[in-house]
C-alpha cells in the first residue's frame, strides 16, 4: 500500500448520494518521501479518487492510502482511506468556514473570526459557543450555523472512523450514518443484529463480524437470538418450509456454532426461544417454530379459504344456464371445446374457488379465455362496471405471456395488490379490492405469505380460479400452495389429461409428461426435429453451450428474445455465475464502459434479468431486458438504463444489486416463462439440486427447440431422485386437523439458501 499527502488543489467531482469523489491535490515538493512520488507523475499534482464522508474542501491537508493505478483519464491515486488535517492558518479556516458546509457564513465573516479567535478558533468554538460572542460584525444566525455546523460534522467525522475502525468501507459507513442518522454508530454498537431488518444488504454474517468487532460475545443473547432466526429464515425463506421442530433445532443450530467455543445448550436454547417469543418474532405451536408472519398467512390464508368456500352467494350461477352460455359461446367464436375443458370452465363458474391443474399443452390458457367469455356472457354489460375480472400471475414474464394468449389484460399479483416496495402493500385486510372474479395462473409459484396477502385483500363474494401445474416447482418461499390446497379435498379441482398443443413432429411436450412419470424415453438419445441431447464431459459442456448459440444466432434467433440457457446453480465452473462470465466475453466483449458490481460487471448490450419487485419501476422480479446505456459522468458511473419489453428503466448505481447477467439464468427464475430455444447443460455436479420437478419445469420452458448437454446419467438419476416435500401445515388447518407431520425429514440434500437466489 502507498501513501501520498498534499492539500486540495482543485475538486473535481463530488457524489452527495455515495461520498465518491475526485479531487486534485498539491505535493510538497520539499518531502523528500514525496519528491520520490513527484518523479514517478513528473508533475506535482496528483488525482485522487476515493469515498468521503463530506466534499472536501479546496487548502484541506490530506493523507491518503491507497495505490497508482492507470486509468483511460491518465496515472492516478485510488486511496482506500484518509486522513483528514484542517490547517490552523488564516487560508485554511478561511476555505472552511465560508465554504458549503457554514451557508450563509462567507470569507469576510470567517476572516474576522480568525482575526479575533486566531489559530485555534475552530477549537475554542466548539469548547463554548460563546467564544463567537467576541467576534465583531457577525450575527446570530451565523453563530448558530457556525457552531451547529462544526458540531455536526466533528460528530458526522467521527463516527465515521468509527465505523472505519470496525473493518467498514467508507461507502457502507455513509450507507449506515445516512440510514441512522448522526446516532448511528451508538445504535448499532447496541445491537448490530438490527442491520439484518433494518437495512438492505445485511444479513447475519455480516453483521456478526461486526458484532464480533465491537465485542459482543458468542454467547450473548442478542447475539444467539439473531443465530436462531437467520437459522429460521433458511430453513423457511431458503428451503421453503414453513417451521422447524423444535427437536431439530438444536442440532441446526450447534451445527452452525461448531467451529466455536461450545457455548451452546439446551437450556441456552430455551431460554432464547422464550425471549424471541416475547420479542413477538416467533411462534410456537405443537413443539413446532415458525416465524411469525409465515405462521400468521399460513392461519389467515386458511381460514380465508375455508370462508370464501362456504360463503353463499345471492345470485349464484345455475349450471344448465352456464352450459348453454359456454354452447353459444362454442358457435359464435368457431371453437369446439372438449368435454374435458368444459368441465372446468363450468366447474369454475359453478364454484366459489376451484382449482384447474395440468401439464404443458393440456390446453389451461384456451380454458381461461373460455372461463372470461363465459362469465362475461352470463351478467348483463351494466352489472359489469369497471374491473369485473382480474387475470393474475406471479411473475411479470408469466402476466405478459398470459395477456398475449388471452388478450385480455393481465397483472403481476403484486402490482393487483398495490405493492410500493419494502414489504408495503396498499390493499390488504382492511382495503379490500372490489371485484368479481380472480384467476391466478401460474399458481404453483405463489409462496404462502403471497397466496394469504391475495386472500385478505378479496371480498368473501368473489370468485377464485387457481391455475397451474402441480408438477411443477413448488414456490421458492415457504410454503407448498397448490399442491396443499389440492391435496385438501375441501376445492372443487380439475386436472387436465388431455394434451392439445401437440404440433406435428414435436416430441419436447411428450418428453416432459414422460419425465413427470418418472420415465425416460427409449429415444431420448436420438436427434428429433426440435429436441436433442448430446453426451459430453463437462470439460466440453460450455464450448459446446457457446457452440449452440451460435448456430441458433446464425438461424436468426435473438440472444436476448429466443434463447435461454437454464443452469440449476449459481456456484461453479458449470454454475450460472461463471456460465454468464464466459458468454458475456463471447457475445459481448468489453468495448467501452463497463459497472462492476459483486459477481458480474455490466456493459451495454448486456442480457440482464430483474431480482427483485420493484412495482415503483413496474419491474418485477424474472423480467429479461438488455442494458442499453450506462451513464458515466465526471469521471464516475452513476448508473445504467435497461430496456424491457414495456419501456426503459434506469438504475443508478447503489440499485444494481436489483440486476443480474441472463445469458443464463436458474430454472426458478425462469418458471413461468417459455423460450423458442432452451438450452440445459447436466452435470453430476448438480446432484444436489438435479431433481424430478425440477428437470420438468426446465424442459418445459421450451417452446420450439430444446438441447440438452452433457451427463444422461446425471439426469437419469435427478428424474429418479425421490423428493423431499416442504413442511406445511396448511392441509390440516384447512381440514381442522391439527397435527404434526413428521414424515418429512431435513437432510443434507436439501437445496442450499443460496443455491437459486
Amino acid at each position: 500500500m502507498e501513501k501520498v499527502w498534499g492539500s486540495v488543489n482543485r475538486v473535481i467531482y463530488y457524489n452527495d448520494k455515495n461520498g465518491y469523489g475526485v479531487i486534485r491535490i498539491t505535493l510538497d515538493p520539499k518531502n523528500p518521501e514525496i519528491k520520490l512520488v513527484m518523479d514517478k507523475l513528473y508533475s506535482s499534482f496528483v488525482t485522487v479518487t476515493g469515498v468521503f464522508e463530506r466534499k472536501p474542501i479546496e487548502n484541506e491537508n490530506y493523507t491518503f492510502l491507497g495505490e497508482f493505478v492507470d486509468t483511460e483519464y491518465g496515472y492516478q491515486f485510488k486511496a482506500s482511506s484518509f486522513d483528514r488535517k484542517t490547517e490552523n492558518t488564516l487560508e485554511g479556516i478561511i476555505n472552511y468556514l465560508s465554504s458549503d458546509l457554514f451557508p450563509g457564513v462567507g470569507k469576510i465573516a470567517a476572516t474576522k473570526i480568525f482575526n479575533t479567535l486566531g489559530e485555534e478558533s475552530l477549537s475554542l468554538i466548539l469548547e463554548n459557543k460563546k467564544n463567537l460572542d467576541k467576534v465583531r460584525g457577525i450575527n446570530k444566525l451565523q453563530k448558530d450555523t457556525i457552531y451547529e455546523n462544526l458540531q455536526k460534522n466533528l460528530s458526522f467525522k467521527e463516527t465515521t472512523l468509527a465505523f472505519l475502525s470496525l473493518g467498514l468501507t467508507m461507502s457502507v459507513a455513509l450507507k449506515l450514518i445516512n440510514h441512522y442518522g448522526p446516532s448511528a454508530y451508538e445504535i448499532i454498537k447496541n445491537d448490530p443484529y438490527i442491520l439484518i431488518d433494518q437495512v438492505e444488504g445485511f444479513g447475519f454474517i455480516r453483521a456478526d463480524k461486526i458484532a464480533f468487532s465491537l465485542g459482543i460475545k458468542k454467547d450473548a443473547l442478542v447475539r444467539v437470538k439473531a443465530l436462531l432466526i437467520y437459522i429460521l429464515n433458511q430453513y423457511t425463506y431458503g428451503k421453503g418450509n414453513s417451521y422447524v421442530k423444535k427437536s431439530e433445532l438444536f442440532n441446526l443450530m450447534h451445527n452452525e456454532v461448531e467451529n466455536e467455543d461450545s457455548f451452546f445448550d439446551e437450556e441456552l436454547l430455551n431460554n432464547v426461544i422464550k425471549s424471541l417469543v416475547i420479542d413477538n418474532k416467533i411462534v410456537i405451536e405443537e413443539e413446532d417454530i415458525y416465524l411469525k408472519p409465515i405462521f400468521y398467512s399460513e392461519v389467515d390464508f386458511a381460514n380465508k379459504i375455508k370462508q370464501i368456500v362456504n360463503y353463499e352467494h345471492q345470485n349464484d350461477f345455475i349450471e344448465a344456464d352456464i352450459i348453454s352460455e359456454l354452447n353459444k359461446l362454442m358457435r359464435k367464436i368457431k371453437i369446439t371445446y372438449t368435454s374435458e375443458q368444459k368441465d372446468a370452465i363450468v366447474l369454475s363458474l359453478l364454484n366459489n374457488i376451484s382449482i384447474i391443474t395440468g401439464g404443458p399443452g393440456t390446453g389451461k390458457s384456451t380454458i381461461i379465455n373460455g372461463i372470461i367469455k363465459t362469465y362475461t356472457s352470463l351478467f348483463n354489460k351494466e352489472e359489469l362496471v369497471g374491473e369485473a375480472i382480474y387475470l393474475l400471475a406471479p411473475t411479470g414474464r408469466a402476466a405478459k405471456r398470459l395477456q398475449e394468449i388471452t388478450k385480455h389484460n393481465a397483472m403481476t399479483v403484486h402490482k393487483f395488490l398495490g405493492y410500493e416496495g419494502n414489504g408495503n402493500y396498499r390493499y390488504g385486510k382492511d382495503t379490500i379490492i372490489a371485484c368479481k372474479m380472480v384467476i391466478v395462473d401460474e399458481f404453483s409459484m405463489v409462496d404462502i405469505e403471497l397466496a394469504s396477502r391475495l386472500l385478505n385483500a378479496l371480498s368473501l363474494d368473489v370468485k377464485i380460479v387457481f391455475i397451474g401445474d402441480k408438477d411443477q416447482l413448488p414456490s421458492v418461499g415457504p410454503g407448498n400452495v397448490l399442491d396443499d390446497l389440492i391435496s385438501s379435498n375441501i376445492i372443487k379441482t380439475i386436472k387436465l389429461t388431455q394434451i392439445h398443443r401437440q404440433q406435428i413432429d414435436s416430441s419436447i411436450i411428450d418428453f416432459a409428461h414422460s419425465i413427470n412419470k418418472g420415465i425416460v424415453p427409449d429415444n431420448v438419445l436420438d436427434m428429433q426435429s426440435d429436441r436433442s441431447f448430446v453426451r459430453m464431459n463437462d470439460n466440453s459442456i460450455i464450448q459446446n453451450l457457446v457452440f449452440t448459440i451460435k448456430r441458433a444466432i446464425d438461424k436468426q434467433m435473438d440472444l436476448i428474445k429466443d434463447i435461454q440457457v437454464l443452469v440449476p446453480m449459481y456456484k461453479g465452473e458449470l454454475g450460472i455465475i461463471n456460465i454468464n462470465k464466459v458468454l458475456q466475453e463471447e457475445f459481448n466483449p468489453k468495448k467501452d464502459l463497463e459497472i462492476t458490481k459483486f459477481n458480474y460487471s455490466f456493459r451495454v448490450n448486456d442480457k440482464v434479468i430483474q431480482l427483485v419487485n420493484r412495482t415503483e419501476k413496474e419491474v418485477m422480479n424474472g423480467d429479461i431486458g438488455q442494458i442499453i446505456s450506462i451513464d458515466y459522468q465526471n469521471n464516475d458511473y452513476l448508473g445504467l438504463t435497461v430496456l424491457y419489453d414495456f419501456g426503459p428503466v434506469y438504475y443508478n448505481e447503489d440499485e444494481l444489486d436489483d440486476l443480474s447477467l441472463a445469458y443464463a439464468i436458474s430454472i426458478h427464475k425462469a418458471q413461468g416463462s417459455e423460450f423458442d430455444l432452451v438450452v440445459i447443460p447436466f452435470t453430476s455436479k448438480y446432484y444436489i439440486m438435479l431433481k424430478k420437478k425440477l428437470i420438468y419445469t426446465a424442459v418445459t420452458r421450451a417452446k420450439k427447440y430444446l438441447i440438452m448437454l452433457g451427463s444422461l446419467e446425471a439426469m437419469v438419476q435427478g428424474i429418479k431422485k425421490i423428493e423431499v416435500k416442504k413442511r406445511t401445515k396448511l392441509v390440516n388447518r384447512l381440514t381442522n386437523v391439527l397435527q404434526n407431520n413428521d414424515s418429512e425429514i431435513i437432510n443434507d440434500e436439501d437445496i442450499s439458501p443460496f443455491d437459486f437466489l
